[in-house]
């Protein structure tokens, strides 16, 4: 009966611990599950280090690559573009985390990374010449300030013209004007002394005048020239004397109604006149006022293409010191090569400064890079690091 108790009790204790044994083989796999879990790769995101949408020709950019989950393993990675005479590929030493893409003709890129059957966020972007292209709108704002200058010289001219208009006075009383320029043709009117025309042309000892639209001819020897002032003036005082006169006329000759009749009839003409003096004011006054908004267009167009100008020889010049460092670096490049070329081994000038390779590994970089005619230049844009992993890449 004893044994049979103690029996029991031990079993119950094998079975307790197998219970415990199996509880924390249950709590490891899980933990395990979990651990690896948070290391699948579930996403990849490519982000632009610039804020730039358009990029220029020959640069390089740098992106940064982010896994999610954080602590996803991002290793053999494939770097992906369509452009072939670009470069897209894993930044070097501390910028781990990074890619970069050296920029190659105009035109459209298009990149992305993927891993296994992970596909990373694909940007696309522009890609232009920014030195021909400020050339470029330097000489747009050259021709819009020649042509604003020219419309500024028009306008200066025709305003010239217009001031360079004539008037004549006549200088005696009941002088005839007359439909051609000799004595027996129409006599088109009489005109009064102090009556003011403006001058066409003088034909032989006539003057051709605009009489209301209508070129009639004046005697010279009956005529003055007075200024566009003058004359105004000339027509307000003798407006009243030449009223007076038809007055004491009318008296003599017409009856009331006549005399009325003249009245009005020289009211609508003065009113008329002073019609015509107003419209030449306001076509003055907008003639004046065109040619100050041409000057001022004139003055912009002017100040944009200096601007332009300057920004235009300022990026020249950048692009001609950064030429000239390019070279001198590809020199230096070539002349390393050449002295370590005997000993195996060849210099190339990377970006992140001389580094040695073999002669393999050199000639490999020429033939990738020989299609750009700069093959040792395409070099010197990338780190001894991304060199190296572009060779055993693909070796």
């Amino acid at each position: 009966m004893k044994r049979r108790k103690m029996k029991k009790k031990r079993m119950g204790q094998l079975l307790i611990i197998i219970g415990a044994v199996l509880l924390v083989v249950i709590i490891v796999a899980a933990v395990i599950l979990l651990l690896r879990s948070m290391k699948t790769l579930k996403s990849i995101t490519i982000t632009p280090n610039f804020a730039e949408t358009e990029l220029d020709v020959d640069q390089d950019y740098v992106f940064t690559i982010k896994a999610n989950p954080a602590k996803a393993s991002l290793k053999n990675i494939k770097y992906n573009i369509d452009d072939s005479t670009a470069t897209f590929g894993k930044g070097s030493g501390a910028d781990a985390g990074t890619a970069v893409l050296h920029t190659g003709a105009e035109g459209t890129v298009t990149l992305y990374v993927t891993k296994d059957k992970v596909k990373s966020n694909v940007l696309t972007f522009q890609v232009v010449d920014q030195a021909r292209q400020a050339e470029e709108e330097a000489a747009a704002a050259e021709r819009a300030a020649q042509e604003a200058q020219l419309a500024a010289e028009a306008a200066a001219q025709e305003m010239q013209e217009a001031e360079a208009v004539t008037m004549v006075m006549v200088n005696g009383d009941n002088v005839r004007m007359r439909a051609e320029p000799n004595t027996d043709c129409e006599v088109v009117k009489t005109c009064k002394k102090g009556e003011t025309y403006t001058k066409i042309e003088e034909v032989e000892d006539w003057t051709k005048v605009d009489n209301g639209g209508r070129e009639c001819y004046i005697k010279t020897e009956f005529l003055k020239e007075v200024t566009p002032e003058e004359a105004g003036q000339t027509d307000a005082s003798a407006a009243p004397d030449a009223a007076a006169q038809d007055t004491a006329s009318a008296d003599q000759t017409t009856s009331e109604e006549d005399k009325k009749k003249e009245e009005e009839k020289k009211k609508e003409e003065e009113k008329k006149k002073e019609e015509e003096k107003k419209k030449e004011e306001e076509k003055k006054n907008a003639e004046q006022t065109q040619a100050n908004n041409q000057q001022t267009a004139a003055d912009a167009a002017a100040k944009a293409q200096e601007e332009a100008l300057a920004k235009a020889q300022a990026e020249a010049a950048q692009a001609q010191q950064a030429a000239e460092e390019a070279y001198k670096a590809q020199e230096a490049a070539k002349a390393a090569a050449a002295a370590a070329s005997s000993a195996g081994t060849v210099t190339i000038n990377c970006s992140d400064g001389p580094a040695q390779f073999s002669k393999a590994e050199y000639d490999y970089f020429l033939a990738t890079w020989n299609y750009t005619g700069m093959p040792e230049e395409m070099m010197s844009h990338h780190s001894a690091g991304e060199l190296h992993t572009l060779y055993n890449n693909t070796h």
